[in-house]
């Protein structure tokens, strides 16, 4: 979560160097985009890790003629799949937080330097 967060960031900050009149709302809109992108690609990153560890056990298991609802069913496995199911939900739940409070503090901060400078 927290490499999307800064990716979703890092964009949002480049945008507002680029265009310093730029809207909290716009600034948010392009970090909702960039974590879209990079939340589809962290979360199957994310399921393949998790499922790397227990994929050896379920054909293990199935091999031996366990059923899959009773090898779902066991401690590990079934842990390794709520992790994967938490960790996914985290993602989706961080990317839009992450866009709009990026959008808000990054562009007020620049709309207050812009004005300071304007005063001046």
């Amino acid at each position: 979560m927290m490499d999307l967060s800064v990716d979703i960031t890092s964009a949002i900050q480049e945008v507002v160097e680029k265009k310093p009149d730029i809207s909290w709302k716009e600034a948010a809109k392009s970090g909702m985009n960039v974590g879209r992108a990079a939340m589809g690609t962290m979360t199957t990153t994310l399921l393949l890790a998790y499922s790397g560890e227990y994929i050896t056990l379920m054909m293990v298991f199935m091999a031996q003629g366990t059923p899959v609802d009773h090898i779902l069913n066991y401690k590990y496995v079934a842990a390794e799949v709520l992790d994967t199911i938490a960790g996914s939900f985290g993602l989706v739940t961080v990317a839009p937080f992450t866009a709009l409070v990026g959008g808000l503090f990054l562009t007020v901060r620049k709309e207050k330097k812009l004005d300071r400078n304007f005063r001046q």
